[in-house]
């Protein structure tokens, strides 16, 4: 078993799944005679309509999220003639939203795993809000920083707290395919960002821009807290009420007897500080492993984002141009953002990475060398929209699926902060590239060569999550 019961469909010491309780067997009833496992009556419910509403709610947040980063970085030019500054001047004030996210992982994930994910995501949301809508209200360059510094950290929290929230409802059979599709607001709600500003930003100006985004976390608190359910496992771990866990299954779906009562974690977290246990319990390889696969990841997906500066300075290819066939690669993004998920619980998770890192790191070095706007350039940056993404989404959904519930949250946001605090060095690189006239080739070779480490440690990471399991360590495969 595991340490924490709601995983409580861990191998056994003969390396068959652990039998679950009569009841666990069977999710639409149960007499309440036996002490039902928790775990596993999750790992095998079917998705049912409680299920679809908490991922389109999350999916909503993280949308949400997505759209208050990257509205930001296209209203900079408004912001500035609005502060009487140069645009110059304000990309420091831009770069301190994602510093306070990374900082926010750091320092708020690890409070959804003691107070409960919905309570968190609740908070997170309304100090989102209040956060977001006092940029409306800046009118210097230091004090845009300060209130972008704050929605950032904010929204640092709210990343983990969905993805953990959806992991602990979710069944082995279909985990990845949720948290893929919760993940994927973001790069909704960055398109969403920039329709919205074509549409909109001479009507209601930049503020207006931040209205919206301080109005829609409002908006989501309701909905949130009447329909979807505090996650069942956290419940059971601080010794919940019975009739608390019974709510929360009814939201998903799952009616039981009014008089079940549910199995006792096994053990508990020896430190009680999540972030602590990360590297607990075996824990610790698989963990630094991943938080450099994570960083190589993220890394390769900033050079991408740059391959637009290096086709301009080093082909001379306008940057017009060139955007028309980066939006394709914007929409293929999304599809990939969408798909991966399910993608990995088809044909298992670390086969997908690797695929998807090999055919990556192969479009990423074809953009150079097929001629600019051919057959061959057009199926390149197709397919490296579509798998850079697909790459890093499915390292994303990994963490919380990997590791047990009771770290989910803590292990998510030090994952991300992490990645991205590491990822700081691909503007290094680039202004490295730029600076030495390296040329497309060497750059977009550049910009390969950490997917291409994602793929060598792909396998590590697979060898790495059997030792954890066969230990004790990790959450149910």
């Amino acid at each position: 078993m595991n340490e924490q019961v709601t995983d409580a469909c861990a191998p056994s010491a003969a390396g068959t799944p652990a039998v679950a309780a009569p009841a666990a067997a069977n999710p639409d009833g149960g007499t309440g005679s036996d002490k039902i496992d928790l775990g596993a009556l999750l790992d095998i419910s079917p998705v049912r309509r409680g299920h679809v509403i908490t991922v389109a709610s999350l999916f909503l947040v993280m949308l949400i999220d997505g759209y208050d980063l990257a509205v930001t970085g296209q209203i900079l030019p408004a912001i500035a003639s609005a502060l009487g500054v140069a645009t110059a001047s304000l990309t420091g004030a831009f770069a301190a939203q994602p510093i306070g996210q990374a900082i926010g992982g750091l320092l708020l994930s690890p409070l959804a795993d003691h107070f409960g994910r919905k309570r968190m995501l609740i908070v997170l949301l309304a100090l989102f809000s209040v956060a977001t809508l006092q940029s409306v209200f800046a009118t210097s360059v230091t004090g845009f920083a300060v209130t972008r510094f704050i929605a950032g950290a904010v929204a640092g929290g709210l990343l983990p707290t969905t993805a953990s929230l959806i992991a602990d409802i979710s069944s082995i059979k279909h985990r990845s395919t949720m948290v893929g599709v919760v993940y994927a607001g973001i790069g909704v709600g960055a398109v969403a960002a920039s329709a919205l500003v074509a549409v909109s930003l001479n009507r209601i100006g930049w503020q207006g821009m931040y209205v919206v985004g301080a109005l829609a976390p409002l908006l989501m608190i309701v909905p949130i807290l009447l329909l979807i359910p505090e996650s069942p496992l956290h419940l059971a771990r601080t010794s919940a009420p019975s009739a608390d866990i019974l709510d929360a299954l009814r939201k998903l779906g799952i009616v039981l007897a009014s008089n079940s009562r549910f199995n006792e974690p096994v053990h508990r977290l020896r430190t009680g500080i999540s972030i602590i246990e990360i590297f607990g319990s075996h824990r610790a390889a698989f963990t630094l492993v991943l938080w450099f696969t994570c960083i190589c990841g993220q890394i390769s997906v900033n050079l991408f984002g740059l391959s637009v500066t290096f086709f301009h300075e080093f082909e001379g290819i306008p940057v017009a141009s060139y955007a028309a066939y980066a939006a394709v690669a914007g929409v293929t993004s999304i599809v990939a953002g969408l798909s991966t998920g399910l993608i990995m619980d088809r044909f298992g998770r670390y086969r997908v990475i690797v695929m998807y890192a090999l055919l990556d790191t192969l479009s990423l070095v074809g953009l150079a060398f097929f001629p600019f706007g051919s057959a061959g350039f057009v199926g390149a940056i197709v397919c490296a929209g579509f798998f850079t993404l697909g790459t890093y989404q499915s390292l994303n959904i990994l963490t919380p699926i990997v590791y047990p519930a009771a770290l989910r949250s803590a292990a998510v946001g030090w994952k991300g902060a992490v990645s991205r605090l590491g990822s700081s060095a691909a503007p290094l690189i680039g202004a490295a590239l730029l600076a030495h006239q390296m040329g497309l080739k060497v750059a977009m070779c550049a910009a390969a060569a950490p997917m291409l480490l994602v793929l060598l440690l792909a396998p590590v990471l697979a060898v790495l999550e059997r030792r954890m399991r066969s230990l004790g360590g990790a959450a149910a495969p």
